[in-house]
Order: C-alpha cells, then sequence, then structure tokens
C-alpha cells in the first residue's frame, strides 16, 4: 500500500518530526538531482550548512555557485557525513551501491538520529544494502530509508540544475514500521522543498517504477531510433512532425550511461513490463482488423483524463485553465506578467497545442480552485482568452 502527504498534511508524525530541519546536510553527488537540491535546500532553509561531496572539477562549480559550505572529494565521503543530520547520496545508482557496499564493511561514525537517504531511481537493491549497513539494532547509529523523488530531466549536471526541481513532485519514501520516526522527518524534510510524500515498499516501488518511468523511456527511445533507423522519413518528412512526434520523443535524448545501471538494477521488473506491453501492442494491431483500436482510445483516454488531474508524479490534485495564445514574440511573457504581479503561483504548465503561425492552447495549473479563478480573471483583463479545463 501506498500513502501519500503534502507539504500541509498530517501524516500521524509528532510535531517534532512535522516540523523538522536538518541544520547540516550531506549531499554526495553535485549532478543534476544534488546541486538542484542543495540549492532548493538553501532557498527553504538560508541558514542550512551543506556539505558537497563530488569530483574537484564539479566540487569547484559548486563553489563558485554558492551551493556549499564545505567541500570534499570522494575519497572523503566519511569525514563529510560525520557531523550531518541528513545525508543524501546523489550519484548513479551503480556508485550509491557501491558506497553502501563499502559501508557495510566499515560504517562511517555518524551522528545519533542522523539520516541517510537517497534518490536513486530503484529501491530494493539499494533498502537491502542501506539496512546492512545500518542495521536497525545498532544503538546510536545512523537510519539508512531508501527515497525516489520522481523529479528529473533528459539533462545531466550540476549546470541543469533547478531549485523549483521538487515544487510539486511525488517523493517515494521506502520505510519499514520500525523507521517510522526516521521516515516522518525525512518526508517533513522533502516537503520542506515542496514535494509531495508517498510511503511505499521497495519492491513496490519497483515495480511501479517500472510501469510508469522505465517503460516510458524504452518506448520513447524505440520510437525514436526506429524513425532514425528509416532514412526517408528522416530526409524527406522529418519536418512535418508536430508537437506529439516531439513529446514522444523527449525521453528518447536521455543518456545511456544514466539509464544503464537503472535498467540492469530493475531487469526483471523492466522485463515483464516490456513483455507485458508487447502483448498490449500486438492486441492493438490485431483491433485495427476489428474497430481500428477504438476500446485502447477509450482505455487511454480514461487514463488520460486521471492525469490531467495530478500532476508531477500523479499526487496532487490541480485545478486547470486553458489559455488561448497568439504566436506572436513576446505573448508569454505577456501572459504571465499579471499572474507575477498578483502573487499567483504556477505549480504546472503545459502546451497542449502548437500550430505553426496560428498560435496554441497553454494549460496553468493552480494548486487551489481560488487561484485559478482569480487567474482567469486577470488575465481576461489583460486581453486573453482564458477558461478553466
Amino acid at each position: 500500500m501506498a500513502r501519500t502527504t503534502g507539504p500541509a498534511a498530517g501524516s500521524g508524525a509528532s510535531d517534532q518530526a512535522k516540523t523538522w530541519r536538518p541544520g547540516r546536510i550531506a549531499v554526495v553527488g553535485m549532478g543534476l538531482l544534488g546541486a538542484s537540491l542543495a540549492e532548493a535546500a538553501r532557498k527553504s532553509w538560508p541558514g542550512i550548512r551543506i556539505t558537497a561531496v563530488s569530483s574537484p572539477a564539479t566540487l569547484e562549480k559548486a563553489r563558485k555557485a554558492g551551493l556549499a559550505d564545505v567541500t570534499r572529494e570522494y575519497t572523503e565521503i566519511d569525514q563529510a557525513v560525520a557531523d550531518a543530520d541528513l545525508v543524501v547520496l546523489c550519484t548513479p545508482i551503480n556508485q550509491i551501491k557501491a558506497t553502501l557496499e563499502a559501508w557495510i564493511v566499515k560504517p562511517p561514525l555518524c551522528k545519533p538520529g542522523c539520516i541517510i537517504t537517497d534518490v536513486g531511481s530503484t529501491k530494493a537493491e539499494i533498502c537491502a544494502l542501506g539496512r546492512k549497513a545500518f542495521p536497525a539494532h545498532r544503538a546510536q547509529g545512523a537510519t539508512f530509508i531508501g527515497s525516489h523523488p520522481m523529479a528529473g530531466s533528459e539533462k545531466t549536471g550540476l549546470e541543469a540544475r533547478d531549485p523549483l526541481l521538487f515544487q510539486n513532485a511525488s517523493w517515494v519514501i521506502c520505510a519499514d514500521d520500525a523507521q517510522s520516526e526516521a521516515a516522518d522527518r525525512l518526508e517533513s524534510f522533502a516537503q520542506g522543498l515542496g514535494a509531495r510524500t508517498t510511503r511505499m515498499l521497495a519492491e513496490l516501488h519497483d515495480k511501479v517504477a517500472a510501469h510508469v518511468s522505465h517503460l516510458p523511456q524504452l518506448l520513447s527511445t524505440a520510437l525514436a531510433s526506429y524513425i532514425g533507423e528509416r532514412k526517408t522519413v528522416v530526409e524527406n518528412c522529418l519536418q512535418i512532425a508536430g508537437g506529439g512526434f516531439r513529446d514522444m520523443t523527449r525521453l528518447a535524448a536521455s543518456s545511456f550511461s544514466v539509464w544503464e545501471p537503472i535498467l540492469r538494477s530493475n531487469l526483471a521488473a523492466v522485463r515483464e513490463v516490456t513483455a507485458g506491453f508487447r502483448e498490449h501492442l500486438a492486441a492493438l494491431e490485431a483491433g485495427l482488423e476489428w474497430d481500428l483500436g477504438a476500446d485502447f482510445f477509450r482505455e487511454g483516454n480514461r487514463l488520460r483524463a486521471q492525469l490531467s488531474t495530478s500532476k508531477k508524479g500523479f499526487a496532487v490534485p490541480l485545478t486547470e485553465i486553458l489559455l488561448d495564445l497568439e504566436d506572436k514574440p513576446g505573448v508569454l511573457v505577456r501572459a504571465f506578467a499579471p499572474l507575477a504581479e498578483a502573487g499567483l503561483n504556477v505549480l504546472d504548465v503545459e502546451i497542449l497545442k502548437v500550430r505553426e503561425g496560428e498560435g496554441g492552447v497553454l494549460m496553468l495549473g493552480f494548486q487551489k480552485s481560488e487561484e485559478a479563478t482569480s487567474a482567469i480573471d486577470f488575465l481576461t483583463v489583460a486581453g486573453f482568452k482564458v477558461r478553466l479545463r
């Protein structure tokens, strides 16, 4: 079972756990997620002390960007975590596993009550290693809790960081019953960055992730490689490809070096879901002979309607408005200006339709229906055609 809570939601935690904020965090790996987490934490709590662990070249960039108070190379990771209240492993999965395997042999000295977590895209192997490195029976020791913020980009590296990356994103926390107090504190931290937290067993997480994260990546990659192999299409017809093709192939820009350890660590679940999808695609092919796949369209419409009411990890229903845009320079700036002046926070943005030379439709999502209503009023006064979705 999974349980979802948000920044303002109660979770049965103690009052102290609900308001817990680490005084010092160690971020191990300053790529996209690590650098985004460090910058987001700095913005949320300006007094927080951040130790960054990474390669020398990346640490130099982190210092220049003001992302860390202390910097350590990977060989100094044990010293980096010694005084941390929270340690977040933000390296690729194979490096997270290697770190935990080393700590099984020789665990680092940590502050009592320290929480160690990770941001890996798969959880079963990592959580098993974490429990071995930091067993629950070890008095006064650190607690390992696996986690997975469902946020990211096809881009990588510190330069691609975004302090708003976790806003309204689903953050999965994989804890057992014996870790409830520490998990409550970790939830409080994630919610402080704007995320919506979900509790889920590690094995269930990996099965779900294979369906909603790993399969979309493989399908996007397969579509792009399939079209790319058809030279006639690429040379003569690719210029007519619209927004649908662009959106469907966005994930194909992802690096194999990033995805290789993810797929390897969850290979059984990925094989199962790809085999299931292959059967589903065969059924769709057969359906084309029967009713042109009408049943598949209807089922797809039903799921997409559900996604339209919950964004970034399916966790939070938003109130959405639709804004008609002309194809003119500066129109987006003119649309967002009255919302910024009114202090209205747009939690989700999506371009639903683009017609070159004619304009398109922009979807804006708000946390509260009153905010959406106010946005409609301000945008209407500004001369836009806008409506509730």
